[in-house]
């Protein structure tokens, strides 16, 4: 019988599957690298475009709270100016005020009394003054009252005192604005 050697032929194609394998696997590994690669450069690439995205973000809302700063400086100084044009209106009505209040005391001034002091502090307005008589005191007060309607008029002190050899009715009036 004749003997056929079959291993080298088996050995060969042996060979040849595991070249075919290495080559097979080795080119697995290539594209592999080559996907990973292209996945990496292009998550990169999103990367720093976020990372740009969010500078060019960042700038903006610096501006814009550079632009709120401003905006509250305006309305703080706004709110300054405010206060100063409500505090000439109210200098503006007191003056009107003051002017009528001593009108009207003026005009309540009968003669032979003489007002001596004459000051305010918030609603109160006290008049320090001497007359010829106790008489003529009641007359200014009496005129005070018809004056100045509103205004509570009280007699705090009246008192004789001398006055350049003379002796006169000195008196305290305490003028109110009622609350």
């Amino acid at each position: 019988m004749i003997k056929i050697n079959l291993l080298p032929v088996r050995l060969a194609k042996k060979k040849e599957s595991i070249r075919r394998q290495l080559s097979i696997t080795g080119l697995s590994l290539v594209l592999l690298f080559l996907i990973l690669g292209v996945l990496y450069f292009s998550i990169t690439r999103k990367i720093a475009e976020i990372k740009d995205s969010i500078a060019a973000e960042e700038k903006t809302i610096a501006q814009i709270d550079k632009e709120i700063g401003e905006l509250k400086n305006i309305e703080a100084e706004k709110k300054v100016i405010l206060d100063k044009v409500n505090i000439v209106k109210q200098l503006e009505v007191n003056k009107r005020r003051h002017l009528k209040i001593i009108s009207d005391i003026a005009a309540a001034v009968p003669e032979r009394l003489w007002i001596d002091s004459l000051k305010e502090s918030g609603q109160t307005v006290v008049l320090i003054g001497f007359a010829a008589a106790d008489d003529i005191t009641a007359d200014f007060m009496r005129r005070l009252e018809k004056n100045l309607v509103p205004w509570k008029v009280e007699l705090e002190i009246t008192q004789q005192v001398e006055k350049e050899k003379a002796k006169v009715a000195g008196f305290t009036i305490r003028l109110e604005w009622p609350k």
